[in-house]
């Protein structure tokens, strides 16, 4: 009876083709789906996008192996590899025709499809037909009722030339977004937050329809973000500073607990500490039995503070307000100094009315300081309204990274974190032009953090690449070169090797460690 039915089906396309009213087919897709039979709701009863390419390619083997009319009859007859769940085989002319669709009975042999418009007006048969005559192969995204969640959600049709055919495989978009979406927990949108800054850069650039979405979400601060990458259902990678990690596995360890839970994806940048205080503080010993705003005690700021201030063997009166609370009380003559740790410049600083001759304190790099923290500086710069031409302020910053949960492979957890280190870390360059952050100018993915595993998934794809380059050995040679055309060298004068060689150890200690 197939075989019949296939054969009479072929005839029919032979003799004639049949042009049907827009508004007719759209509701007879609908009828035609609804009846669809048997089919889970859950995600993974859901056909992805690598099933649908695979799906085309088997269709395509067929072709080359037994030829048209058997193909027709395969896909017509529903026959094993053309269908699976809501994945579907169609194959369609070069004008727009249907040929065979095993899925919806009322696309018979012959239903000319070319000026069928779907939901948002697009002619979505027109774009299958110019990427499979154009390109050959390719994606068109259109809107159509889904067989499973009987709603009309977003569709991607892989589409191949087969000779002088088409033949396409959909997924519906809705559903695939759900098995793509990565979460990030970043910062507060009560202050001026790096954090939640950089979350939504890495969402504008990596976000890729439904192939990957990065969700940025907003989080209290450094130590409860730690917390919620640990504890939290559904949040998958986060930002935090090193030293909020170091301090807080001190004191799980201290109690006797220590796991290998939390790893980091990649360090990033450093965030600078900020310190500023009123005219009658010179240093920041001055500040010992003073009230010092250090930030809400959930924040980052408060929690390397304390650290900060224990390392210099301080003691101040601890303050916990907004920094715009914190600067209002400065300027009252309330509190003797506010510090925020941000990345500069930070606008929150850039745009502070000082008064009563408020300045920035140098925080200096004292030896238990400089086993946690690195060594750094404000300049005119970075805030001209804040530090005079010429002039210089000491500070310290810290390491801000992206944490994950050291999910085991072959999980689906893992493989979202994967499938975001495989989306972000070829496209760092990116990152560093304007209008996204600039400190993003500083982030080097190869850069280690003592003490701390690496995700698999970032070790993975650096191995990868590394393992992929055989260049190391000419790098000085080269390296040379390019110092020489930048003008970093001279190549006359007489100590020009040493100083290239010097120029080159620098550079292998910033790729080794990122600073």
């Amino acid at each position: 009876m197939c075989d019949a039915a296939g054969r009479q089906s072929i005839e029919i396309v032979r003799r004639k083709t049949s042009t049907v009213k827009p508004a007719v087919l759209a509701f007879a897709f609908a009828a035609a789906l609804l009846p669809w039979p048997n089919f889970a709701l859950a995600a993974s009863q859901f056909g992805t996008r690598d099933e649908a390419v695979a799906m085309v390619h088997r269709v395509q083997e067929m072709f080359k192996r037994v030829g048209y009319e058997a193909t027709i009859k395969a896909v017509l007859s529903k026959s094993g590899g053309t269908i699976d769940r809501d994945l579907y085989a169609y194959i369609l002319d070069q004008n727009g025709v249907v040929m065979a669709n095993g899925a919806i009975p009322t696309m018979t042999p012959g239903t000319n499809l070319y000026n069928f418009r779907d939901q948002n007006g697009k002619y979505m048969m027109r774009e299958q037909l110019e990427v499979c005559k154009g390109a050959g192969s390719g994606w068109v995204d259109f809107r159509f009722l889904s067989p499973l969640t009987q709603t009309i959600e977003d569709k991607s049709t892989y589409i191949e030339r087969m000779g002088n055919y088409c033949v396409g495989v959909g997924v519906y978009a809705n559903e695939q977004i759900n098995e793509n979406t990565v979460s990030i927990i970043s910062g507060s949108p009560t202050v001026d937050d790096t954090y939640l800054e950089v979350a939504s850069d890495l969402a504008s650039v990596l976000n890729d329809h439904d192939r990957l979405r990065v969700v940025p979400l907003v989080g209290i601060g450094g130590p409860q973000n730690i917390r919620d990458v640990r504890y939290l259902k559904g949040v998958d990678i986060g930002l935090t500073q090193v030293s909020i990690m170091d301090g807080m596995r001190r004191s799980n360890q201290a109690l006797g607990k220590d796991d290998d839970k939390i790893v980091y994806i990649t360090r990033l940048f450093n965030e600078e500490v900020h310190l500023i205080a009123g005219p009658d503080i010179t240093s920041i010993e001055q500040l010992a039995g003073r009230k010092v705003n250090i930030d809400d005690v959930r924040s980052g700021t408060n929690y390397t503070m304390r650290d900060i201030f224990k390392r210099l063997g301080m003691k101040v009166e601890e303050v916990n307000v907004s920094q715009t609370e914190a600067v209002k009380m400065l300027n009252a003559g309330e509190i003797a100094a506010t510090a925020y740790i941000a990345g500069k410049s930070a606008k929150l600083i850039s745009n502070l009315q000082l008064d009563r001759g408020m300045h920035f304190v140098s925080i200096p790099f004292a030896k238990d300081i400089a086993t946690e923290y690195l060594p750094t500086s404000f300049t005119h710069d970075d805030y001209p309204n804040l530090v005079a031409v010429g002039q210089k302020i000491d500070t310290i910053a810290d390491r801000v990274v992206l944490i994950g949960y050291n999910w085991p492979k072959n999980t689906d957890r893992y493989r979202r974190v994967a499938q975001f280190v495989d989306a972000f870390f070829p496209k760092v360059a990116a990152f560093q032009n304007p209008p996204f952050h600039p400190k993003w100018r500083e982030v080097n993915v190869s850069a280690k953090i003592d003490g701390w595993k690496r995700s698999d998934a970032a070790e993975d794809w650096l191995a990868a690449r590394s393992n992929a380059s055989s260049s190391d050995s000419l790098a000085p040679s080269k390296f040379k070169e390019l110092a020489i055309s930048n003008g970093a060298v001279d190549p006359n004068s007489a100590d020009a090797n040493s100083k290239a060689s010097q120029l080159y150890q620098q550079f292998l200690k910033w790729k080794q460690t990122g600073h």
